[in-house]
């Protein structure tokens, strides 16, 4: 039997359709958040080495608006995959498979993760 689905879809399809669903759209920026977590590691760690270093180091450090910046897109990242990493646990536990305790669960997931990104945002800035 021959599967009519599209096999090769173009980009601006699949983001047309996914856009609209907001349970996709969780997952794609949950994959998205944990790239940029893997991408910022190296940065972290260097940051880390150097407030480590010495007192001046420290100082020098935090005073950079760059380095605090890049220092809350990693703490706003980590909080937003691991909000949205429990949602899909539950999901995986059997818990919101349906449509609209999905979508409702996706609503839930994406408040508590603005809130850990605005606070992190105030944390770290200030």
């Amino acid at each position: 039997m021959k599967s009519k689905r599209p096999i090769d879809l173009p980009l601006s399809q699949v983001i047309n359709v996914n856009s609209k669903n907001p349970i996709a759209l969780a997952s794609i920026t949950h994959r998205v958040s944990g790239v940029v977590l893997f991408l910022l590691i190296p940065v972290m760690l260097w940051i880390f080495q150097t407030s480590l270093a010495s007192a001046e180091g420290f100082a020098d450090i935090f005073t950079s608006p760059l380095v605090k910046f890049l220092a809350w897109i990693f703490v706003a990242a980590l909080g937003y995959h691991f909000v949205m990493g429990l949602k899909h646990l539950f999901a995986d536990m059997g818990m919101n498979e349906e449509l609209n305790s999905g979508r409702t669960a996706t609503f839930i997931g994406f408040v508590l993760a603005a809130l850990w990104v605005v606070g992190s945002f105030v944390w770290v800035m200030f």
